[in-house]
């Protein structure tokens, strides 16, 4: 636990005890600025037990692996615990703590009010009618 591990930048027990990060300062940054569609907080269950409960029925989400930086953290556990691909997303999001669901044209607009407020943002995938749930798309 006192052991410096590059990869992380600190120790693991630091790294272990970060606090969690508030995302009310996002949408305050958003609010009134950008017309957005839906929120969610992605806890426990990860996307999949998450993100579906803001979509109408017969609306889901395709979500581009790759298309976000994942933490070293996460791939020291995957492999220390030989954790299974799907526990890793259910259970640590990957790193994705909050979503933030806007139109096609407004994601540039976006993503730069979140950069600009502190926040590290990245557009991972779209919306589509039709579908159910949340599918995984390789980039």
């Amino acid at each position: 636990m006192k052991k410096f591990l590059p990869a992380l930048g600190c120790t693991l027990g630091e790294e272990l005890l970060r606090p969690t990060r508030i995302y009310v300062k996002a949408f305050n940054a958003l609010k009134n600025k950008v017309d957005v569609k839906g929120m969610a907080h992605i806890t426990g269950g990860g996307i999949d037990g998450n993100l579906p409960r803001v979509f109408p029925k017969g609306v889901g989400a395709v979500i581009t692996e790759g298309s976000w930086p994942v933490h070293p953290i996460f791939e020291l556990i995957r492999k220390t615990g030989n954790v299974p691909d799907e526990d890793m997303k259910r259970t640590f999001n990957m790193g994705i703590g909050y979503m933030v669901i806007v139109d096609e044209k407004k994601k540039a607009k976006t993503i730069d009010i979140l950069e600009r407020n502190g926040f590290n943002s990245y557009a991972i995938g779209r919306i589509e009618k039709g579908l159910e749930g949340v599918k995984y798309a390789k980039t």
